[in-house]
């Protein structure tokens, strides 16, 4: 005995066959065991399905699953590309005489939108102390100082120091010396960026070389 193609008895559980074949498959399902079970089989998928697109999730369970990720959003890395560091000094090659300085300077510069973040850390030799003084200025409001951002200095999550920006949008921090630091600013309704002050670490005098007695 010939059995049905599979197509045909998809068709045929779905009802979209015409009715000459679909009196045809429905007699030959009542002498054939096999194509009478692939038939049952796929009626069995087709009420799967129909009861899938009826589920809803319990509510409770919902509101568990959209916390959970909106968690996982707020600690996620930030993407670089919200800022952008366009000046660093310590990438720049110093002059003689500055490396055999007893004090230690860093210049940055980042652009976060619009507004440039230009800040100088400053640390003495062998202390653990540092100092960060910086402004912001707005490119698209030369006119208009960017005043009243909370500015706050991070050791990964921890609050090492923080200020406000002043009406000049100058902003002032003395901390403890840590490396990995980063500055959180937030201009307006803008999310927090976090801007990688690296190298601020304790400084150790140079080691002197004696040579050969």
């Amino acid at each position: 005995m010939k059995h049905i193609a599979q197509e045909a008895l998809t068709d045929f559980v779905r009802k979209s066959l015409p009715s000459a074949e679909e009196r045809s498959i429905h007699d030959h399902l009542a002498q054939c065991a096999k194509c009478a079970e692939t038939a049952s089989l796929f009626r069995q998928v087709a009420a799967i399905g129909t009861r899938e697109a009826q589920y809803e999730p319990p509510s409770g369970l919902v509101r568990s699953v959209k916390a959970y990720f909106g968690t996982q959003q707020k600690f996620a890395p930030e993407s670089a590309s919200i800022f952008e560091l366009l000046f660093d000094s310590l990438a720049q090659p110093l002059a003689a005489g500055a490396r055999a300085s007893v004090a230690s300077a860093r210049q940055l510069l980042y652009r976060v939108g619009t507004v440039y973040v230009d800040m100088r850390v400053d640390s003495a030799l062998n202390s653990e102390q540092a100092a960060l003084v910086g402004q912001m200025l707005d490119s698209a409001h030369p006119g208009h100082p960017v005043a009243g951002v909370p500015v706050i200095l991070m050791d990964g999550r921890k609050n090492v120091a923080s200020t406000i920006s002043n009406n000049n949008g100058e902003f002032h921090l003395e901390f403890a010396l840590k490396s990995n630091l980063r500055l959180s600013i937030a201009v307006g309704d803008a999310s927090p960026v976090y801007l990688p002050i690296t190298g601020v670490e304790h400084k150790r005098p140079p080691v002197q070389s004696r040579g050969v007695n």
